[in-house]
């Protein structure tokens, strides 16, 4: 069985504190749970409304939900 690495550690443990997993998770933002399973693995980007959603969802900033992710962004930026 295929390991999945997910980028946003941070959503996937306010999912778990929440009792949401992939299945209800998608659901709420209105999306499939493979889309879902890409934009937490990085490979396509949260879109504005699926942001604003989770932060609503979650009540924690974005700084927190999405940390790994803006961390990888700076880094990028700073080798620049």
């Amino acid at each position: 069985m295929k390991t999945v690495h997910y980028k946003y550690r941070n959503i996937i443990g306010e999912m778990a504190r929440h009792g949401d997993n992939l299945k209800t998770l998608s659901a709420k933002l209105g999306m499939s749970y493979q889309t879902l399973s890409a934009r937490l693995q990085g490979k396509r980007n949260f879109e504005l409304p699926e942001i604003y959603t989770l932060l609503r969802l979650y009540r924690q900033p974005l700084e927190v939900l999405f940390a790994d992710g803006l961390e990888e962004l700076e880094a990028k930026t700073a080798i620049q």
